[in-house]
């Protein structure tokens, strides 16, 4: 047997082991290929496509903690409280335009052990259609603690927003505030502008428990890169839902009763980019004699036609990136005030605030 004998009659024996060999070898399977979570930027900062889905996800909200303090007799002294909302905001795109569902939960803990938890909204967006539990679009006033543009909760409703572009838009809600006292539902309709120089809202519904309607005008312009005036006027035909109330009369009477109308202004200056200041009051004109329902029949107004009036100042101050505080200071008098055997009284709070 030579060399060449050889070398070739070794090559064939591996080839042929080798062979063997492979015929038995387990195959493995390829894994699937991972699927990160990808950022939807379609609507936004912070919103995430759901895996395997078009739907984009964005969960927030924010962790308040509040000091509070009055001068008022029957008030006086510290009051705190907690609350913690989360917020879960899901969108799509459809051939009707963008889908959207929000739902937003809150929870409070406030001095002596009182708390709450509650849904604030649950709702579903499609195009400019919107239905479900919300806050009524009637929650609009200055950006005080001083003010009130009238009722600013939770109610069930059903509406349609027209945006016009350029900053226009027109929304008609159907709302319902109280227990189903009858079939007839509130009537609300907002016209509003957002341009350069400042917004204006305006506002006008009808409380078909009550059978009285309100008007509202919101605005706000501009007049240097950092100062900026509010102003807000209110008139009712009676007490309703909507009424506006001043702090006093909130605090002691039986009921809402609302003012016949009401004028406000803020005068508001950002003196850094994490500083800004704001002063400004409102007055509320001839209280309204009774408010009246199905519930709870008619109830006279002890403070009917009286005058009252507020002057608050804020400071607000961004300490780091989504963690702010708040301080504001508010004095109360008029004829309410001086009702209660009161000379005009303070009341302020400290707040505590991190959004995420």
């Amino acid at each position: 047997m030579n060399i060449k004998s050889l070398l070739l009659g070794s090559a064939a024996m591996v080839a042929a082991v080798s062979g063997a060999r492979a015929a038995d070898a387990v195959v493995f399977a390829e894994p699937e290929p991972m699927e990160y979570v990808r950022v939807c930027d379609v609507y936004g900062a912070g919103f995430y496509y759901i895996p395997g889905t078009e739907t984009c996800l964005k969960i927030g909200g924010y962790v308040r903690y509040q000091i509070n303090a009055s001068e008022l007799d029957n008030d006086e002294g510290f009051d705190k409280y907690g609350r913690a909302t989360l917020g879960i905001d899901a969108r799509s795109e459809t051939e009707l335009g963008t889908l959207r569902s929000f739902i937003e939960l809150r929870a409070d803990y406030t001095s002596g052990g009182a708390g709450a938890a509650s849904l604030r909204q649950a709702f579903i967006e499609l195009g400019g259609f919107k239905v479900g539990v919300a806050t009524t679009i009637n929650d609009d006033a200055l950006s005080a603690e001083f003010d009130s543009g009238g009722y600013d909760s939770r109610v069930h409703m059903m509406g349609y927003t027209w945006d016009g572009g350029n900053g226009f838009t027109a929304t008609i809600n159907l709302e319902e505030y109280d227990n189903n006292y009858d079939y007839t539902p509130n009537v609300i309709a907002r016209l509003g502008v957002e341009q350069g120089w400042g917004g204006a809202r305006l506002y006008g519904a009808y409380d078909a428990t009550a059978e009285e309607w309100f008007a509202k005008l919101v605005g706000s312009v501009n007049l240097t890169e950092r100062l900026a005036l509010e102003g807000i006027a209110t008139y009712e035909s009676g007490s309703s839902v909507y009424s506006v109330w001043s702090n006093p009369s909130d605090s002691v009477a039986a009921g809402n009763f609302g003012y016949e109308w009401s004028a406000g202004a803020l005068l508001k200056y950002a003196a850094t980019e994490k500083l800004s200041v704001g002063f400004g009051g409102q007055y509320f004109a001839s209280a309204h004699d009774s408010y009246s329902n199905d519930t709870v029949g008619t109830v006279l107004n002890p403070y009917a036609g009286n005058d009252d009036w507020a002057l608050g100042a804020i400071i607000d101050y961004k300490i780091v990136k989504d963690f702010n505080t708040k301080i504001a200071i508010n004095y109360w008098d008029g004829d309410t005030v001086d009702q209660l055997g009161e000379d005009g009284y303070f009341e302020g709070f400290v707040r505590f605030q991190r959004n995420f």
